[in-house]
């Protein structure tokens, strides 16, 4: 671990940057706004794999239509997945109305404690976080990505501190790290300098940590990140697929209907074949609870009839 002096001149760099240059977005406390937990929520679970650019929009769309737990928590499936829209993984729109339900029957609010929040679904480790932080004012340490390539790289050396392997080490130093009494500001700040300048190929001179960052010799030797894994093409995936299949159950739900199990299969598939392979990604569909088929019809969410607020609307 770097000696203390070291550590508080990291901490005065970091912050100092963020008061010039960082992001002021609405589930940020700030002075004379102070923190919500359930927007903190919606927040960490948006911002999963997702950029920020796209976060923003789909946080104040969701934030407009349902501006409380409750409100969450009694939303159909069908109203979360039309409000997700395109915004890709629609199963988080899911994760944030079924935390919103659980919390709701343990007494109607977002609990402070890790063990009660990462018990809610779809909350892990870093949503935990973002919700004591951001929501409770907790004095503790959000590790996403971002945090652990600033950490990382600046404390330990490492060029890429990212891997899962490298999970207890990053998160120890955040720990360690963590001005006390200002986690409000110090996770953020981490936060947006990993999206600005400590990417995977590092912009070290636009760092406020270029001289006090353990990996900057490294770098400046010719020594480089590894490449990020390509993800897989979007074009003709089953990603892509899925997306197609929903699109058309949000256009048919809008319009207050659903649509014939054969002509969704014509259409998806766009008269090239396929239809067995659109035939296996409705039922997968279904199985995660995004979408229903009876008989000839299928539709987004729940099927008709189902309760939007109880029981019978889980599976």
């Amino acid at each position: 671990m770097v000696d203390a002096a070291r550590v508080r001149r990291i901490r005065r760099a970091v912050l100092d940057w963020y008061e010039r240059h960082g992001t002021d977005v609405p589930w940020r406390p700030q002075p004379g706004r102070p923190g919500d937990p359930y927007a903190a929520l919606v927040a960490a679970v948006c911002a999963q794999q997702t950029p920020m650019a796209r976060v923003l929009p789909l946080y104040r769309r969701w934030m407009e239509a349902l501006p409380t737990l409750a409100d969450a928590a009694s939303a159909s499936r069908a109203e979360v997945l039309a409000l997700w829209g395109d915004a890709g993984y629609p199963r988080r729109a899911l994760a944030i109305r079924e935390a919103a339900r659980a919390a709701r029957a343990r007494g109607g609010e977002l609990p402070r404690e890790e063990a009660a929040l990462r018990a809610l679904p779809g909350v892990g480790p870093f949503t935990a976080a973002v919700v004591r932080c951001f929501g409770h004012g907790e004095e503790v340490a959000a590790v996403d990505v971002n945090v652990a390539r600033v950490l990382g790289r600046a404390v330990l050396g490492e060029l890429d501190p990212t891997p899962a392997g490298r999970r207890a080490a990053i998160e120890d130093v955040a720990r360690r790290m963590l001005p006390p009494g200002d986690a409000r500001r110090w996770n953020p700040a981490l936060m947006d300098l990993g999206a600005f300048a400590c990417r995977s190929r590092p912009r070290c001179d636009r760092c406020p940590l270029e001289r006090l960052c353990a990996a900057r010799p490294r770098f400046a030797r010719g020594e480089k990140a590894p490449r990020p894994r390509r993800q897989p093409a979007y074009e003709g995936s089953d990603r892509q697929w899925r997306g197609r299949i929903l699109r058309i159950l949000r256009e048919e739900a809008a319009e207050g209907g659903s649509v014939g199990v054969e002509e969704l299969l014509a259409r998806v598939a766009e008269g090239r074949g396929g239809q067995e392979r659109a035939r296996r990604l409705l039922g997968a569909l279904e199985r995660e609870g995004l979408a229903w088929r009876a008989g000839n019809r299928c539709g987004l969410g729940e099927p008709p009839g189902a309760a939007t607020g109880g029981p019978a609307a889980e599976r």
